[in-house]
């Protein structure tokens, strides 16, 4: 089955306007009817993505719940596909705010979401079997199936067959979530979360992100006469920041503690799963950091006031996520290093958090516990599977041979 990941779902101009500026609840009744799908209309990828990331509208969803409730009717009464998806990401699941899913992790919903509710749809349409009103409520397990070997089989943008087994595994995660949720809150009638097949990550397939210091190195001195790329590059490899955490970082964020060891600059982050870490900043990056901001035109001196971004485009704008993390891979990429055609793909910022913690403790001989502290992992499994590669070549047995005896 060839589905495009070109094709997005559609939206209806009801739905348009009721997550962007939200609607009062009572008029659900009345505009029930904006449901059909012979009204929808099409809006692009972005807008859509948009909308769903936008967590502005989920009062008023909830209000409306909780009107349903008090009617009598169905908690869920005339929610469209595009309204439950949109519940189901921003619901708070735990009393406990801060275990509650992160802006973050709702970003990566949305896209899993929406590219599964694309195939489905696509899917029915080429089957000539459209829903009358809710493509996830016309679902069945064959379409469960179907998905999971698309997954497998589809051709990326990068012309590689299918993704990788880990994403595969959190892609299916994420969406059997969302049924298993459907199914519990009686709006689907089949149980389709049980017509998946097992999805794991297998170790052999993960990706071999391996930097030496060396090439680290190689990087920094290509170039030591940029101020944004050297600052930037430092801060990822020195310190194992995820380049979401980079590109949000604040100048007020950063701070000098001079009861720790001496004294040292560090730099506050809130990391995945609204944690706080505090990491340390060499003085060698800080000056590398102070070169960046001079070149901007941008104050050097520490700030707790100032909530600006501390790393910023030309214009002055933080950076994106996406954006900081292509230009990286952008300029990575440029450096005239022959070792860099012998990499697996492109070499993305993670591949920095990956140096960070195998020169740790492979090279530092640092305890993997302290490692995965200062990286903020929540599992030590985590932390290990960052060197597991590493690890597997070292134990070659042929490292205890003299390999001059077959020259």
């Amino acid at each position: 089955m060839n589905v495009t990941l070109h094709f997005f779902p559609l939206l209806t101009y009801f739905h348009l306007n009721y997550l962007t500026v939200g609607v009062d609840p009572l008029s659900m009744h009345v505009l029930s009817k904006s449901n059909s799908l012979e009204e929808l209309s099409v809006y692009d990828k972005n807008t859509l993505l948009s909308l769903l990331k936008d967590q502005s509208a989920f009062p008023t969803l909830e209000e409306m719940v909780g009107l349903n409730e008090m009617g009598g009717s169905h908690s869920f009464s005339r929610f469209g596909d595009m309204q439950l998806m949109y519940y189901y990401i921003h619901r708070p699941t735990h009393d406990d705010e801060t275990k509650n899913r992160t802006k973050g992790t709702k970003k990566e919903y949305v896209r899993d979401l929406l590219q599964f509710f694309t195939f489905l749809q696509v899917t029915m349409e080429n089957e000539n079997d459209v829903p009358i009103s809710s493509y996830l409520k016309g679902a069945h397990k064959r379409h469960i199936r179907s998905y999971q070997e698309w997954l497998k089989n589809l051709i990326r943008q990068d012309g590689k067959k299918g993704y990788p087994s880990s994403t595969r595994a959190r892609k299916t995660t994420v969406v059997k979530s969302f049924l298993q949720w459907l199914y519990d809150e009686d709006i689907i009638k089949h149980p389709l979360p049980i017509a998946f097949k097992k999805s794991t990550y297998r170790k052999e397939e993960r990706p071999d992100r391996s930097l030496s210091l060396n090439e680290v190195q190689d990087l920094l001195n290509y170039y030591k006469d940029h101020p944004v790329n050297h600052a930037l590059l430092l801060i990822l490899f020195t310190t194992g920041l995820r380049v979401n955490e980079v590109a949000t970082a604040k100048r007020s964020n950063v701070y000098y503690d001079a009861s720790v060891n001496g004294g040292s600059y560090f730099l506050r982050v809130t990391t995945k799963g609204n944690k706080r870490r505090d990491a340390r900043i060499f003085n060698t990056t800080m000056d590398s950091i102070k070169r960046m901001r001079q070149l901007r035109g941008l104050k050097i001196d520490l700030d707790p006031t100032d909530d600006s971004p501390l790393f910023c485009t030309n214009k002055g704008n933080p950076y994106s996520y996406k954006y900081l993390s292509n230009y990286i891979i952008r300029i990575i990429g440029a450096a005239d290093f022959d070792w860099l055609k012998r990499k697996e793909g492109n070499i993305s910022p993670h591949w920095a958090r990956h140096f960070f913690v195998t020169y740790s403790i492979i090279q530092k001989g640092i305890p993997i516990d302290v490692v995965q502290h200062t990286v903020g992992h929540s599992s030590r499994s985590t932390t290990e599977a960052y060197i597991d590669k590493y690890l597997d070549k070292k134990k070659d047995a042929t490292w205890g041979w003299d390999e001059r005896e077959f020259s």
